[in-house]
């Protein structure tokens, strides 16, 4: 009789146990959902064509090569791994945003989605929206993961993606891109109003990227120090 109870029993604490795992399964799987849908409602969904400036400042943004907004700083002092890359409607000014770590997932994400499209906005005057979510193109829902950081490569990915500039300026060779990939300082501008897209960062090869980092989890709250 005390072994019927004991099956019994062991039974009636596997039930209970199984039906906790499914429930904590299931929220995980909702807050995850419900955190993506946040994020995607910022990707781009236009017809959009890069030049070879769109490229290398992709690049610069996967390599985390950027002029950190209002905290001008030398990127090889700093390992900076990417977040959110914003373009302006045009696709002409990029904006990105990075982790203080070699981990993009160092760094909490709530609220960094609007807040890039924003201040890509601020930035550039025009609409803004989603291009990369850390290595992953979604614009358009395209989802493609980029770990190939090679110009020429990422060129023809642009292609079959149907969002290259086919009559894009011939600048850029494999011989040379990595300079402007690596390139840690500009004499350029982030004021939109006052400067031609020739000094303006973010809209020209001799000019760095412009975006924002957020500090580690274990640093602070999960704030960005710009807040």
């Amino acid at each position: 009789m005390n072994n019927y109870n004991d099956i019994k029993y062991n039974n009636y604490l596997y039930t209970l146990v199984k039906k906790f795992l499914l429930f904590v399964g299931f929220f995980v799987c909702f807050i995850s959902f419900t955190s993506k849908s946040q994020i995607t409602k910022y990707f781009g969904s236009s017809n959009i064509y890069l030049d070879e400036i769109g490229v290398i400042n992709f690049l610069r943004y996967l390599n985390g090569t950027f002029y950190s907004e209002d905290v001008p700083q030398i990127r090889a002092t700093r390992i900076m791994s990417p977040m959110f890359y914003a373009l302006s409607e045009d696709g002409k000014i990029g904006y990105g945003w990075f982790c203080n770590s070699h981990l993009s997932k160092a760094c909490s994400e709530d609220s960094i989605a609007f807040k890039v499209v924003e201040f890509c906005k601020e930035y550039s005057k025009m609409k803004c929206s989603i291009f990369a979510h850390e290595n992953e193109i979604v614009w358009n829902n395209l989802n493609v993961k980029v770990s190939n950081k090679k110009f020429n490569d990422n060129v023809k990915l642009f292609m079959q993606l149907n969002i290259y500039n086919n009559n894009s300026s011939k600048k850029i060779t494999e011989e040379n891109y990595i300079n402007y990939v690596n390139q840690d300082s500009d004499k350029c501008t982030s004021l939109k109003k006052i400067a031609d897209d020739n000094i303006l960062r973010g809209s020209s090869l001799d000019c760095l990227l412009p975006g924002r980092y957020q500090l580690i989890i274990n640093e602070t709250s999960g704030d960005s120090i710009y807040d």
